[in-house]
């Protein structure tokens, strides 16, 4: 077998042919000498194809390396004037991406790497810049990711996340059904919110069914307006925050009242009241025995797992089983609880539809972590659209060729 022939075994990409092969000793990297199989020219941003050049250059794109060596192509390209786009550019060519000096599985490599792992091991791995990383991650996300994914979209999660100090902040929209985020954008308005729904158009905003998020203002309002037969799920989890805020601060203004005899006795509650009773561990059931209905602690923790455990029912009809709660709260002359009461009753449509579709939040907050990870690897991000690149990648449902690199 010619040694031609084996190399473009190995390298196995479409569109060319290798005419020869050198070594660079100041780089010790393979050269390869490439030559295209077509002659005719394609425009990378239409499609659009024809012959005729008005220029021709050399151009060199590394490649996937070869037993422990970097792999360089070197071969020629070509400038066409585009009759469908009336614009002057680089002929598309099969082996890489448009305007990029990397391979397809070159890049793919790196992508992958970038899944799982940060860029700063990336970048030593493969030998490539700390922003390159970061590019090619771009390049790859805009050509792997769903352009499908905005179809079918039935059960959807609204949240957000903060990327940056000074409040900069992401909204992150996943699909409930595929487990993935399906858009991302800076901000947390109702105006950024609308983008998304905009961007879907009008046609996938009649199949959204339900939306769940926190008990966000602008998010509520922006779902108000653009999803008028939607329904509003609010997170469990908001919920119970609530309810544990106010038992707190039931519990500090008791402190705040206390003698210094007792003080010390109704701060140490800070803990076990937070837990449930049945999930509380022994240290803690000693401290949780001793409130009393009658007293003012006990009657806030009493409410506090009372509203936990309405809202863990599967009532057939939620309002039915929420009205003696809301009812008692009202009446329960503790301040905090008589607020959350007023609260729960402006968000009533939501809690309700958490109760009967028994559909949290829970994972657009798993994604928030993951992105959270993100982050934190990478040692924070200066702009939104690297992190955004990065969001797709690794929770946009992307799935790369797995690459044999070792």
């Amino acid at each position: 077998m010619r040694f031609t022939t084996l190399l473009n075994k190995l390298i196995n990409l479409d569109g060319l042919w290798i005419t020869d092969v050198t070594f660079d000793a100041a780089s010790e990297s393979l050269v390869v000498s490439i030559r295209r199989r077509f002659q005719l020219l394609t425009c990378p941003l239409c499609g659009h194809r024809k012959r005729g050049r008005f220029s021709t250059s050399e151009r060199t794109w590394r490649h996937v390396g070869i037993w422990g060596r970097p792999v360089v192509l070197k071969g020629e390209i070509r400038r066409m004037r585009c009759d469908r786009c009336g614009k002057a550019v680089t002929e598309s060519v099969p082996w890489a991406r448009h305007d990029s000096d990397f391979t397809r599985p070159f890049e793919d490599a790196v992508a992958l790497l970038a899944q799982q792992t940060n860029k700063t091991a990336v970048s030593r791995l493969t030998g490539v810049a700390w922003v390159t990383v970061g590019n090619i991650s771009e390049r790859v996300v805009s050509e792997h990711l769903d352009p499908d994914r905005f179809t079918n979209l039935r059960r959807i999660g609204v949240d957000e996340i903060s990327f940056r100090r000074r409040h900069r902040y992401l909204t992150i929209v996943t699909d409930h059904d595929r487990r993935r985020v399906v858009w991302v954008a800076e901000g947390k308005s109702s105006d950024v919110l609308k983008a998304f729904f905009e961007e879907v158009g009008p046609k996938v905003c009649e199949q959204i069914e339900i939306v769940t998020m926190d008990m966000s203002g602008a998010y509520e309002k922006a779902v108000r307006e653009s999803l008028p037969h939607a329904q509003i799920a609010f997170d469990h989890f908001h919920v119970a925050k609530l309810a544990n805020e106010a038992l707190n601060e039931v519990r500090r203004q008791l402190v705040r009242e206390a003698t210094p005899e007792t003080k010390s006795e109704i701060k140490n509650t800070r803990w076990p009241l937070l837990h449930r009773f049945e999930n509380a561990d022994e240290k803690h059931h000693e401290a949780l025995s001793r409130l009393r209905p009658h007293e003012p602690l006990g009657r806030a923790y009493l409410l506090k797992e009372m509203l936990l455990e309405v809202l863990h029912q599967r009532a057939r009809k939620p309002e039915q089983a929420l009205a003696p709660w809301l009812a008692w709260a009202s009446r329960c002359r503790l301040r905090p609880f008589v607020r959350l009461g007023r609260t729960l009753r402006r968000h009533l449509p939501g809690i309700v539809a958490l109760m009967r579709e028994r559909l949290t939040n829970g994972l657009a907050e798993g994604m928030n972590n993951k992105i959270r990870l993100l982050s934190h690897r990478a040692f924070g991000f200066h702009s939104a659209r690297p992190l955004i690149a990065d969001i797709f990648l690794c929770c946009g449902g992307i799935r790369l060729p797995q690459l044999q690199l070792l």
